[in-house]
């Protein structure tokens, strides 16, 4: 049995998902949020299989959310669920840890073939998003997949990257932001696997290409 939860901040859309979503054998709606907090909750109580995730929530969105839950829970797979057609949009959903990112306008036919796919372990875009995802890839330059790679970062991890990338220590970053040094180790640890990155060298450098620091 497939477990399921489905995070969108408008309760008809989840009750109307809820329902097509009862009709397929194999899935178990586990619950329901409403933010990207929720999302968060319910991911660490719950521990679903497949998230269904939306994009524009209240608190932290649900790209923040993916990549919290991917850091904390890697074996849960996040489906996005959005009525953003922008290629950005689809490329951060990707880069935050998404296993897949369908159209809500698409059909149930349709929603049913992508969560079966990413639970299988393949990932999933909708075939109406795929032209204009390829087409737009291939014009990316380097510095806009860095720009990418940065926006899925939250906000405390942006502030700690920033410092480790002016060279400051994990004692001053953490009196700085009031945490502790082994907080500061776990946010960097994070950070590399998020960014791609091996050591502090690799992250200056990154940080200089987005004229993050000078």
């Amino acid at each position: 049995m497939t477990r399921v939860l489905i995070v969108d901040d408008h309760a008809l859309f989840r009750q109307g998902l809820r329902s097509l979503l009862e009709t397929m054998e194999g899935l178990e709606i586990v619950g329901e949020a409403g933010d990207g907090q929720g999302a968060l909750d319910l991911a660490a109580s719950l521990n679903p299989d497949v998230i269904l995730m939306d994009i524009g929530m209240p608190d932290f969105d649900g790209l923040e959310a993916t990549s919290l839950i991917k850091v904390r829970f890697p074996n849960i797979k996040v489906l996005v669920i959005s009525m953003h057609a922008d290629h950005l949009f689809i490329r951060q959903a990707l880069i935050a840890g998404a296993s897949g990112y369908i159209f809500k306008g698409a059909a149930f036919p349709e929603l049913k073939a992508a969560i079966e796919s990413v639970i299988q372990g393949a990932p999933y875009i909708s075939p109406v998003l795929l032209v204009s995802v390829l087409e737009d890839y291939i014009k990316l330059t380097p510095q806009d997949d860095l720009k990418m790679k940065y926006n899925t970062l939250t906000k405390r991890e942006k502030e700690i990257f920033e410092l480790i990338a002016q060279g400051l220590g994990r004692q001053i970053i953490g009196a700085r932001l009031f945490i502790s040094p082994k907080t500061v180790d776990r946010h960097k640890s994070n950070l590399k696997e998020k960014l791609g990155l091996n050591n502090d060298l690799e992250m200056k450098s990154f940080a200089k290409q987005l004229n993050l620091i000078e």
